[in-house]
């Protein structure tokens, strides 16, 4: 389990994140391919009508003004003056294949065969286009009869039109065909087995049906074809689409879900869930009076991370950064006044002490703290509070408040004296009970006893009228070497135990009272 909590707040487990969140996202893409390849189909389908339309609208324009300058002619139907006048326009036309004269509603000449020798009779009934102007969809071709013609006219002129006309840039895989609007017929003008723009029969096309797209002023649609090749087109467009924007918005999603998790995983983040799920506990170091025969009268209260993935002078540090070390010290209030209130009540002078920070002192919530959670009728004096070296650097903002807690009857301590920043005149402005001394100034044998600094030491403790704990006392000749002191001294180390639970202190500080007894 704590390997399993250490990994999900490694930088693999972020990484792992990343990579599911990337995947998971483009599988959800990849589910939406066949949508999206429909999606694609279908633009591409009303591209391509849209073209198609277009052309017919520009092909129907432009024969309508061509067939109104042949209709302007002055010269009699038919003659030397009107053929020419006719081939003139015919020259200039465009998607045409002849231009005809009507007289008499019958086609009596045209500009490429001249003048008929009978005239045509018109044997389908005309198409109605736009206001003055029809049409004949499949009329014979009088230069092939074989083969049928697209006729527009108007009652004086007619073109015969060149279905090449209706010709339009294709999409890959995607063909069209076009009809009439309004009246279903057997032929309707596509691409005939050469590839060329002809009739061809209705429904026999070189692909599915996908989209009727008709003119607006003239009764003339296009109806794509859809093939294969479109739809594997499509398909693949749609895949490399999933694809890139998928991967480029799981890259997103992933890195959001990777600066989460770094931020859920961070320190003080992982510290507020360790404290609401009770992962912190105190351990208690005794202190020690070095008398004929020693015995504990106070202790420092130690937090530990159970299964954490730091030390104490690390997450300590990050909780003061981070600005919840007021929740860190409410808890080991709390948790101090919870497990020790029998020790209080059995030993009026025992004390328990515990580590502050100068922004509590200046933000005033380790005051909150206490008037909070402290029960009524319990002594002030059974907590004392250790004081850093360095937070007496801030000492003209901290010193009301350690003024308030020791009127209060809270013993204050300045703790690892010989590490930090104070000098002898900041601490004699300071309201101290007690100095502890930093393990480094302490000799590890009477050997060096004389070259130590230990007598200045004591003279400053003298001079201030403070109580001294000597921190770091691992051997008996160190404690032995303390006792000889000609002042009353407070001894702290593994020589006099480690730090242990609440339990375990009070069966010891028990033991040793029925012993005293």
């Amino acid at each position: 389990m704590k390997q399993a909590r250490r990994w999900a707040t490694s930088r693999w487990a972020g990484r792992l994140i990343f990579l599911v969140v990337l995947l998971a996202t483009l599988a959800v893409a990849l589910q939406m391919r066949d949508a999206v390849a429909d999606r694609w189909l279908d633009h591409e389908v009303s591209q391509q009508g849209a073209r198609v339309v277009d052309q017919i609208d520009h092909v129907f324009d432009t024969t309508a003004r061509m067939l109104a300058e042949a209709d302007r002619s002055t010269h009699a139907d038919c003659s030397a003056e009107e053929l020419r006048r006719l081939r003139a326009v015919f020259m200039r036309a465009k998607f045409t294949k002849d231009l005809g004269r009507y007289v008499g509603g019958n086609l009596a000449c045209t500009a490429v065969l001249g003048v008929l020798a009978k005239p045509v009779v018109p044997r389908q009934e005309p198409l109605v286009l736009a206001a003055g102007l029809t049409g004949y969809w499949t009329a014979l071709s009088l230069t092939d009869r074989d083969s049928f013609a697209l006729v527009v006219r108007t009652e004086k002129s007619g073109f015969q039109l060149d279905l090449d006309a209706f010709r339009v840039t294709r999409s890959p895989g995607l063909y069209y065909v076009v009809g009439l609007r309004d009246r279903a017929t057997r032929l309707v003008i596509g691409l005939d087995a050469q590839d060329s723009p002809g009739f061809v029969e209705a429904g026999k096309g070189q692909g599915r049906e996908d989209g009727r797209f008709c003119s607006r002023r003239f009764p003339i649609c296009a109806t794509v074809l859809v093939t294969a090749v479109a739809d594997e087109r499509a398909w693949t467009s749609a895949m490399w689409m999933v694809l890139i924007l998928g991967g480029l918005l799981g890259t997103c999603l992933g890195w959001l879900a990777l600066a989460a998790h770094r931020r859920w995983s961070a320190l003080p983040a992982r510290m507020r869930r360790a404290l609401a799920a009770g992962r912190f506990a105190l351990r208690y170091q005794p202190i020690v009076a070095l008398e004929t025969s020693p015995r504990i009268v106070s202790a420092e209260a130690l937090i530990r991370w159970i299964d954490g993935p730091a030390s104490p002078e690390v997450f300590i540090a990050e909780a003061e950064r981070a600005g919840m070390i007021a929740e860190v010290t409410a808890f080991v209030v709390r948790t101090v006044l919870d497990e020790n209130r029998k020790l209080f009540e059995a030993f009026p002078d025992f004390r328990v002490t515990i580590n502050v920070s100068s922004p509590e002192l200046v933000d005033g919530s380790l005051m909150e703290t206490l008037d909070f959670h402290w029960p009524p009728g319990l002594p002030r004096r059974h907590i004392g509070f250790e004081l850093t070296e360095r937070s007496t650097a801030e000492l003209q903002d901290i010193l009301p408040e350690l003024e308030r807690l020791r009127w209060l009857g809270h013993p204050i301590y300045v703790d690892d004296f010989g590490s930090g920043y104070s000098s002898l005149s900041q601490l004699q402005h300071l309201p101290i009970d007690y100095i502890k001394v930093d393990r480094s100034l302490l000799p590890e044998a009477a050997a060096q006893l004389q070259g130590s600094i230990l007598p200045e030491i004591l003279a400053i403790a003298r001079r201030l009228e403070a109580g001294l704990v000597f921190e770091g006392v691992e051997t008996g000749e160190q404690a032995r070497m303390l006792a000889c002191a000609d002042q009353r001294v407070l001894a702290q180390g593994w020589y006099f135990g480690r730090p242990d639970t609440a339990e375990a202190l009070a069966r010891t500080m028990m033991s040793g009272a029925s012993a005293a007894a």
